[in-house]
């Protein structure tokens, strides 16, 4: 096991040596977006612009088969980004709002969405949402949980946001899976790629974070996957860790076939994606919650 890291009693992985509060929130705010880090590409293709939109509408079918039918539709999107959340559920009469820690993304791609954003530190500005007794029948934390240096204090505030009914929302990175380890054995990669300090502080696993989200007041209802694009990784041609020449051309076959299945059926899709998660597989987990 990666010495950087411990088990924690979740049952997922957290980096032993954090960052201090200020360290992070000083990352993000002067360098994330503004750097391109990670996944903030300067400029996406059309393909991955459907791609992001048709994720999007997966979580949405989800959403609106679980969500209480007497509840306003009214969306939280906590670490809002680029604003692709915000656009697409204001596009479907939903009533938004956005925190981030930067304006940066947002305005260069939905600038129509900037009114919407409550930019500053994320937990000040939920401490005023929960103070002014804010409620929000669909939060999303996407690709949020494994950057902050306390999940469950994360998680214990939108619990006092959420209504009764309504649904949380989790995307996060699939880590230490069987996949990744599978590969680490086989030495088709010479390392566990997947640490990224300080981007990610936290490795999550499917049980590993119901177990926390149970901790913080909510019951899972739902868990997908996303296109397994690490196996790409048992081929050497396409071995985009140890190859990094190839990675753009993997990523453009994932979104491709993403889109592809998508166009053939989101249901059926889902489907699918359920029964990777099933298997611990996939890049990415979507965990739908509600609150106990």
């Amino acid at each position: 096991m990666d010495k950087r890291v411990f088990k924690n009693r979740f049952g997922f992985y957290e980096i032993i040596n954090k960052p201090t509060l200020e360290e992070l929130k000083n990352y993000y705010a002067e360098k994330y977006y503004q750097e391109a880090h990670g996944s903030y590409e300067k400029s996406y293709s059309e393909d991955e612009i459907l791609y992001f939109k048709n994720k999007l509408s997966q979580k949405h079918i989800i959403i609106n088969e679980l969500l209480g039918s007497n509840l306003l539709k009214t969306f939280l999107d906590v670490g809002a980004g680029e604003g692709w959340a915000l656009d697409f559920f204001k596009k479907q009469g939903w009533h938004c709002a956005g925190l981030d820690y930067s304006e940066f993304g947002c305005k260069k791609y939905h600038d129509s969405c900037l009114a919407d954003m409550l930019v500053g530190d994320i937990y000040e500005n939920l401490n005023k949402l929960i103070v002014k007794k804010k409620r929000y029948s669909v939060i999303l934390l996407d690709n949020v949980l494994e950057h902050v240096i306390n999940p469950l204090s994360l998680l214990s505030s939108t619990r006092e946001l959420i209504d009764e009914g309504g649904v949380l929302v989790i995307e996060v990175p699939n880590d230490f899976s069987a996949m990744q380890n599978y590969l680490l054995e086989q030495k088709y990669i010479s390392q566990s790629f997947w640490i990224a300090y300080p981007d990610h502080l936290s490795y999550f696993n499917k049980n590993g974070l119901i177990n926390l989200c149970r901790e913080a007041g909510f019951q899972c209802k739902r868990v997908i996957a996303d296109y397994p694009i690490d196996f790409n990784l048992v081929n050497k041609n396409t071995n985009y860790i140890e190859k990094k020449s190839v990675g753009k051309s993997c990523h453009r076959s994932r979104v491709e076939i993403e889109n592809f299945m998508h166009r053939l059926s989101p249901e059926k899709t889902i489907k699918v994606y359920e029964a990777i998660a099933e298997l611990g597989l996939g890049r990415e987990l979507i965990g739908f919650f509600k609150p106990i």
